[in-house]
């Protein structure tokens, strides 16, 4: 319990410290960190956020139960890292937004923007609650109820988010990766030395990769079409590049990010297949805790747990600003901005603290309901992958091409109804509200969601025009773009 009390307390007086020599900080400097990372900030801020609760916990629990097939969970973001470098990673940094909206408005509009981070809010939220049910289920080692462990943790990372913003997520992603790879060696070094106790001999392992009952090419695409999708266009990892200083610290940090997702992801996969041998566990998700907890003992088991601790919370800071950012300046400020009440810098840095509370609070509601990690950033993926990643899609496209893509009044309000009716649809079929058994509906969703958007657009008298001004090499842009973004 010691251990724990430690960690807290250095993450508050980190807080704290931020806090009052930075607690004036500006809208760049709380959400984008005054956009002066370099790469190796940028590559470990990308494998902290991608090590989150679903890559270490969620994964080793799916190794458990698929063996070496697991990976492909990650590899599919390692992957699409590396095509994001080569693709759009030039566009999405030249605009210097702050969300994914930024760059939709370019193409639809204030109007767009406000519904499509009204949407992303609502989807993370459950990429949120992956994190607290990881967390969650750490802390409730030491204090017995689940509920406090969820509520304890959110209002760790929540707390500490408040005070440092990105700034904090930058500088604490190394010590974060560090602190993480120790604990899964150490893992690791124990899996390859333990025996079960109920046998007193270490069964074959066996290690396979390929389709198979367990592990269908339905199961595959079901995972690495959504997963790969949220690392190529998600919100999270473009507000990673909104960090970056230049292009190529941008592209050094995705490079960088995708080759440690992959030597890391081999080590957890690897714990989650030797682990078949020597545990039974209650549910995949417990697989590490469950060898902690069988494994260790007194306050070694404490300190390991606490440095698991640290995995969790790599990511729900990273995703909690993101969330509060989306729902704080793209849909409140930017609405109290159409009835000529703008907020200035400081007073949106403050919306997007209260939007980040109501976040957190919400997301342990989610937790505490669905109690699965992996099922639950699924959700959020598909919902992303379906009704937005086409919009996404297309606005980076027109970009581009050096144009700005404005939909009249027709084609905006026949993108808005697609919209709202898509996020809705996968969200009443993935809580079982609607039944669908149809097997990877998503990705048939997605393709025809893409042909029914390029329709409504044509049909709604969509039209390229200049953009206004160009992007330049350096992503400058003349006052009058800054505004429009």
């Amino acid at each position: 319990m010691i251990w724990l009390v430690l960690y807290i307390v250095l993450l508050f007086g980190i807080g704290v410290h931020h806090w009052f020599r930075h607690r004036g900080a500006s809208l760049d400097g709380f959400v984008v960190y005054d956009r002066q990372a370099g790469g190796f900030s940028v590559g470990m801020s990308l494998v902290a956020l991608a090590f989150g609760a679903s890559s270490v916990f969620g994964l080793a629990g799916y190794a458990y139960q698929y063996n070496l097939n697991a990976i492909w969970w990650t590899l599919s973001g390692a992957i699409f890292l590396v095509v994001l470098a080569y693709t759009f990673l030039d566009t999405v940094w030249r605009v210097r937004g702050y969300t994914i909206g930024d760059i939709i408005a370019r193409v639809f509009g204030d109007n767009i923007r406000l519904l499509v981070s009204a949407v992303l809010f609502l989807a993370w939220l459950m990429v949120l609650a992956g994190q607290i049910i990881a967390g969650g289920n750490i802390l409730t080692q030491f204090l017995g109820d689940q509920s406090w462990g969820y509520g304890l943790f959110t209002l760790i990372f929540t707390a500490y988010s408040l005070l440092v913003g990105q700034a904090g997520t930058v500088k604490t992603g190394f010590l974060q990766v560090v602190v993480m790879v120790a604990g899964l060696v150490l893992l690791l070094g124990l899996c390859l030395t333990a025996a079960p106790p109920e046998h007193g001999a270490r069964p074959p392992v066996a290690v396979h990769f390929g389709f198979d009952e367990a592990f269908s090419f339905t199961l595959f695409l079901g995972v690495f079409v959504p997963v790969g999708l949220s690392y190529w266009f998600g919100p999270d990892m473009y507000s990673r590049i909104f960090l970056a200083r230049d292009i190529a610290s941008a592209r050094r940090g995705l490079l960088l990010a995708s080759a440690s997702i992959v030597a890391i992801s081999l080590i957890i996969v690897s714990i989650g297949i030797l682990a078949k041998g020597i545990v039974t566990v209650a549910k995949p998700d417990l697989t590490v805790q469950t060898l902690v907890n069988q494994f260790f003992s007194g306050p070694l088991a404490d300190f390991v747990l606490v440095a698991l601790l640290s995995i969790p919370l790599s990511g729900a800071d990273i995703i909690l600003i993101t969330t509060g950012t989306l729902l704080g300046r793209d849909v409140i400020a930017h609405g109290l901005r159409a009835l000529g009440r703008a907020p200035d810098d400081a007073a949106q840095v403050w919306i997007i603290r209260g939007c980040m509370i109501l976040a957190a609070a919400l997301a342990t509601g989610f937790a505490l309901r669905l109690q699965a990690i992996i099922p639950s950033l699924l959700i959020a993926y598909k919902v992303f992958s379906i009704s937005i990643v086409p919009l996404l899609f297309l606005s980076l496209l027109s970009i581009r091409r050096g144009a700005a893509a404005v939909a009249t009044g027709a084609a905006n309000r026949l993108v808005a109804v697609y919209l709202v009716l898509a996020s809705l649809a996968v969200l009443l079929v993935e809580l079982k509200f609607i039944p669908l058994t149809l097997p990877n509906y998503s990705l048939y969703l997605l393709l025809g969601n893409t042909a029914i958007l390029l329709s409504l657009l044509r049909l709604g008298g969509h039209r390229f025009r200049p953009a206004a001004p160009a992007l330049t090499r350096e992503g400058k842009h003349s006052p009058s773009s800054r505004q429009a973004v």
